[in-house]
């Protein structure tokens, strides 16, 4: 028994009808939209990361660039603080980049970094040294609020 003579037309017609719809369904599903406004109607997006020769540099949206710079047997840690208001307790930690283990830094004396410049000295272990150092992230009251730059030498910003 065989397939009825009309069957073989309408199929294609009704795949090709299917897949256009469903192309077109997501399409608009993936389509680029615009990125959240603030309150002055710009779009809210993340500054280019800043380079150093000599640091590491994070930057954030809302106002915030902090900077270490490592030294012989420690390391300073500075931070801009153009948020508006104060922010807890400064952290750095480090990962190694030859196990991926955790090494904490203490920050020394750290109090709350108040509007403006704020700097602090950073007692660091001897391992990670400075060439394994594979990614330090930047801890305000405990919380991590991302990863610095590390240096470039020869391309500062």
């Amino acid at each position: 028994m065989g397939l009825p003579p009309h069957f073989h037309p309408k199929t294609p017609f009704r795949v090709m009808l299917g897949l256009a719809v469903v192309t077109l369904a997501l399409a608009a599903c993936t389509a680029d939209a615009d990125p959240p406004a603030d309150a002055e109607g710009s779009p809210q997006t993340s500054p280019p990361p800043v380079t150093s020769t000599d640091s590491y540099v994070f930057t954030d949206a809302a106002g915030i660039e902090a900077r270490i710079t490592i030294e012989e047997e420690g390391a300073v840690l500075t931070v801009e603080n153009d948020t508006g208001g104060t922010l807890p307790r400064p952290g750095v930690y480090v990962l190694d980049a030859r196990d991926g283990s955790r090494v904490d830094w203490s920050v020394v004396d750290a109090a709350a970094a108040a509007e403006g410049e704020s700097e602090w000295q950073v007692e660091r272990p001897a391992v990670p040294e400075p060439k394994h150092i594979g990614l330090v992230v930047l801890l305000f009251g405990g919380e991590d609020y991302g990863a610095f730059v590390p240096p470039r030498p020869g391309d500062a910003a």
